[in-house]
């Protein structure tokens, strides 16, 4: 018997997930493993999952949450993604499943200037199941189309930081659709064995991007200026002020017109035939 757990599925980005990746063949159940028991678990219900309530917190009954674990995958996020995904990853290990998916989704932070705090995160939760000896496949798909604009700009006011002129290129996802590929992506044997995933809808500059918001709201941004460099000393700054969630805005506007790659995952991108929605059609959906 092959089961696959989901975990994280009540968060923002997992209720997203949860649409694609309940579409996975090949496994004879399907579960997500939830804290608690609410709106949202019955809305995983819904889907198509199995729920079950568990203590993240006890490491015997989280292995035994888990009989007959094949692949386990993550989406969880926050402060805690570190110590949630380092004891998601012991329990799946200790329950026998062979392939963790861990939440890696965004940015390709391999080909990233090192040093960020989000980051150096993702890179220890690998680090971690690499110790233990349970493969990864790691996801990345740039940015999520239908949440990023909200994060990175100020669409109430129509307002929005451009470094050294938006030339930044980024690869735009709509995060249910993640989902469906991973889905598709888990049955593939080139993967059994874990391993890198790249997907995107679309790749253009930030600027490109921000023009269609202003073309489907009908409304034209105001835009601070801000060169690479100034970009930069703003996140320093913020980043000494304890401010983690500003510094973060502008490191991921900053870094790609500064060398860092990682955000456009166009190359050796995947789709397996799922017709993904190009950011004109998530951002029409979204922007209503």
């Amino acid at each position: 018997m092959k089961v696959l757990y989901f975990v994280g599925g009540t968060g923002g980005l997992g209720q997203e997930l949860a649409k694609g990746l309940v579409t996975a063949e090949g496994f004879d159940d399907k579960i997500a493993l939830v804290r608690s028991i609410g709106e949202k678990s019955e809305r995983l219900e819904s889907l198509g999952w199995k729920v079950q309530q568990v203590d993240f917190n006890d490491a015997e009954r989280l292995v035994n949450a888990m009989p007959n674990a094949s692949v386990v995958v993550s989406s969880v996020s926050g402060p805690q993604l570190v110590d949630t995904e380092i004891k998601m990853i012991n329990a799946a290990k200790a329950a026998g499943a062979s392939l963790y998916v861990p939440s890696q989704y965004g940015v390709d932070h391999r080909r990233w200037k090192p040093g960020f705090p989000f980051f150096v995160g993702k890179k220890v939760v690998l680090d971690h199941a690499e110790k233990v000896g349970l493969p990864t496949l790691a996801v990345y798909t740039g940015l999520f189309s239908d949440y990023i604009f909200f994060f990175l700009a100020n669409l109430e006011k129509m307002t929005a930081t451009l470094v050294d002129s938006g030339t930044g290129k980024y690869s735009f996802t709509k995060r249910s659709d993640i989902g469906f590929i991973l889905a598709r992506a888990l049955t593939e044997p080139e993967f059994a064995n874990g391993g890198d995933l790249s997907v995107q809808a679309e790749t253009m500059t930030w600027r490109e991007a921000l023009a269609l918001v202003e073309e489907i709201k009908g409304q034209k941004f105001t835009f601070i200026e801000l060169t690479s460099q100034e970009a930069l000393e703003k996140e320093q700054e913020l980043l000494q002020g304890g401010d983690l969630l500003g510094a973060f805005r502008l490191h991921l506007l900053g870094e790609p017109v500064r060398g860092s790659l990682g955000s456009d995952t166009s190359e050796g991108a995947k789709s397996y035939d799922v017709e993904l929605e190009t950011l004109k059609q998530t951002l029409k959906a979204t922007l209503k």
